[in-house]
């Protein structure tokens, strides 16, 4: 009978030693925590790096910014810097008309008179739809603006929202501090000086509370965003090497030739990219200025980024 009392206070002294004992100590498989906040950087980091080697084959400047918007994850290269926007300039200037449209200063289906002597040069088939007078709606131009990146229409806009000063304080207003309006496109193609500018990072944002209905409210949401979805001036930019099918709602921005290299001074996309299977929506912005690339390598460089941000995000 001792011998078993003795078995059996030695098997509880056994117990309490393995409960006692420091987990550091035990053997068998380990405890994996789950990542802390503090972890994820580094998986910041792994986007990052690989789309700065992206950025490094460019020979110029360029600002990248992508936001998952459900995760709030994002990644920015030099996204703090002001870079020319080119026709990238037409999305904030939508945003301005679009907001005086919900506080009923405009009207969506208010026709704007526009005469030939108001042509602002640009693309044949755009030129093509100001050789008459003629009386657009704003919904009207506003998609020639986004879709077709129409420069007559897009400088009507801008007169519309009261001018480049006016645009640039409801920016401000909107909490976007590095988005400056400084000249209508005729003015600008007039001296080749104080082009507008911006911040790849500003312009991500401004996508995310786009797409978040934070900004613009529904009715007026989708004039801009399906606007966006039917532009076909950036088929080899962000859409350029994204699976077939992948909705994408951008707009570009394009430099003059530079005299010297005979290559784009800018070659820009900035848009929302649909992942599937339920995965969320990337909001990107692509600034390249002064790269010593082709047009055609610029335009590979940018849809690199966005198929690198998509696999990154889908396998996330």
């Amino acid at each position: 009978m001792r011998l078993k009392w003795a078995a059996v206070i030695t098997v509880l002294l056994l117990a309490i030693w393995a409960c006692t004992k420091p987990r550091a100590e035990t053997s068998g498989p380990a405890v994996v925590a789950s990542p802390s906040p503090q972890n994820q950087p580094a998986v910041d980091n792994e986007l990052a790096q690989r789309l700065q080697t992206i950025c490094d084959s460019a020979n110029g400047t360029v600002a990248v910014s992508v936001v998952h918007i459900e995760s709030g994850k994002s990644v920015s290269i030099s996204g703090q810097s002001k870079l020319p926007l080119y026709s990238v300039f037409k999305l904030p200037v939508a945003i301005a008309v679009l907001k005086d449209v919900e506080e009923n200063r405009l009207k969506l289906d208010q026709k704007i008179h526009v005469m030939p002597s108001e042509l602002v040069p640009g693309t044949p088939e755009n030129d093509a739809l100001w050789q008459k007078p003629v009386d657009r709606t704003i919904a009207e131009l506003i998609e020639f603006s986004i879709a077709r990146s129409d420069n007559t229409s897009a400088d009507k806009l801008l007169h519309l929202a009261g001018g480049p000063t006016a645009v640039s304080e409801r920016l401000r207003a909107l909490g976007f501090q590095n988005l400056d309006i400084h000249s209508t496109v005729a003015e600008y193609v007039k001296t080749r000086e104080n082009p507008n500018t911006g911040s790849a990072d500003d312009l991500a944002q401004l996508l995310v509370q786009l797409h978040q209905g934070k900004i613009l409210q529904p009715s007026q949401q989708n004039v801009l965003i399906l606007a966006m979805q039917r532009a076909n001036t950036g088929l080899h930019r962000l859409r350029g090497d994204l699976p077939k099918g992948t909705l994408v709602a951008d707009k570009t921005g394009s430099g003059e030739l530079d005299p010297a290299t005979k290559t784009p001074k800018a070659t820009n996309d900035v848009g929302l990219i649909q992942l599937p299977s339920g995965r969320g929506n990337l909001a990107i912005a692509v600034l390249v200025s002064n790269s010593k690339l082709s047009g055609v390598a610029q335009e590979k460089l940018i849809a690199d980024i966005a198929r690198a941000a998509y696999d990154f995000f889908v396998a996330y």
